[in-house]
């Protein structure tokens, strides 16, 4: 069969198969996206190399990781304010302008608890010897959801496109980001937990209650994206598993929200059924559990991807070409073509020593995923998708 002919043939199977799920078939595709998980590691001025980085790969969409923490290593008198003397907004300032000047739209993911804020808790050690060394986000709760509330307010406002500070020597229109997503991983005690060292579900969405409208207040078109689900199926040792998690958070009548967020790293092929959750096989299930909270809302998917090597936090691994082969198959599922996964965030752009899942080697040669990627990230934006990322 001429080549042309299969293309055509397979987009068609894939959209009637689409249409036999259910699923909504205008404006196919998520969007290929790609997270620098180093870029956040870097002085501001540092950040325009790493994202030549990102936009080398084609991506129109990627990832900021603000670190409460970070920001705000000092109570503000004014949490609300972005202007605040205590907040250290200088990193973050330099990756969204940057980005801005590349057309590419972060989502913005929030989270790690200032000390001030969660009883004075310490991030915990991730090692066993003296000296300590700790991780450099802090998964202990705020006591005050509240606390976590105005600083919304303030990250929203400041980047809400109508502030102005001074970048490279010049006054510089900071850019308004409105995809914002609450927290990381936060059903994993290693990145949510409260005293008792337990991944809690009512104090989450409890923080959701207080970040939705001070966001919404800011900027009132922006998306607020909740769950930020990890990948475990099983509930225990503290954490808890993601379908628990996500059915759980659904039932919560009072906490709004209007985009669900899952990852997903499964062992399977993507093509494959797999009764693992979650998976990409999974995505029917997440899509009819997020409907009872609003039929139709969108699932973005911020972070995905096979890792090339074993590493002490994955004892699964895939070849170069299965990498490459497994990133295609993901983008040709009915489910992802469909218009309810506006995004696909491959993690990461670089291997490190733990997550070797980069479409770089951490000596930033590029592996057979990286022209795989580049291919689909490069794609023109349909309509539907522009209407979704850019706001």
């Amino acid at each position: 069969m001429d080549h042309r002919k299969q293309v055509v043939r397979g987009a068609m199977l894939a959209v009637a198969a689409g249409a036999c799920l259910g699923l909504p078939t205008s404006g196919l595709g998520a969007v290929a996206a790609v997270e620098d998980d180093r870029i956040i590691n870097v002085a501001p001025e540092g950040v325009e190399d790493r994202v030549k980085l990102i936009k080398g790969t084609g991506a129109k969409v990627s990832m900021i990781d603000i670190f409460w923490s970070a920001v705000a290593p000092t109570k503000p008198r004014n949490a609300a304010r972005h202007t605040d003397p205590a907040y250290n907004w200088a990193l973050i300032d330099a990756m969204a302008i940057e980005m801005k000047r590349r057309k590419i739209t972060p989502i913005v993911s929030v989270y790690s608890t200032p000390t001030w804020a969660n009883g004075n808790r310490k991030a915990p050690c991730l090692n066993n010897i003296s000296p300590c060394a700790r991780s450099q986000y802090n998964p202990y709760a705020p006591l005050k959801p509240a606390d976590f509330g105005r600083f919304m307010r303030a990250a929203a406002t400041r980047y809400n496109g109508k502030q102005f500070v001074t970048y490279e020597g010049k006054r510089t229109r900071l850019p308004k980001l409105s995809h914002w997503e609450i927290w990381n991983e936060p059903n994993l005690k290693s990145f949510f937990r409260k005293r008792n060292n337990r991944s809690s579900l009512a104090t989450y969405g409890a923080m959701v209650r207080a970040a939705y409208p001070q966001i919404k207040r800011a900027n009132r078109r922006a998306i607020v994206i909740a769950g930020a689900t990890g990948p475990r199926s099983t509930t225990g040792k503290g954490n808890i598993g993601a379908r628990a998690w996500m059915n759980g958070l659904m039932r919560q009548r009072k906490t709004r929200f209007d985009a669900y967020s899952q990852h997903i790293y499964p062992a399977a092929a993507p093509n494959r059924r797999t009764k693992a959750f979650p998976s990409w096989s999974s995505l029917p299930e997440i899509f009819r559990s997020v409907d009872r909270k609003k039929k139709g809302m969108p699932v973005y998917i911020t972070e995905a991807s096979y890792t090339t090597a074993k590493t002490p936090f994955r004892n699964v691994s895939v070849t170069l070409r299965q990498q490459r082969a497994y990133m295609r198959q993901i983008f040709r599922l009915p489910t992802v073509r469909s218009s309810r996964v506006p995004v696909i965030m491959w993690f990461n752009l670089q291997d490190n020593m733990f997550w070797p899942g980069g479409l770089y080697r951490e000596n930033l040669r590029k592996k057979p995923s990286y022209a795989a990627f580049r291919s689909l990230a490069r794609k023109p934006l349909t309509r539907s998708q522009r209407a979704q990322l850019i706001r």
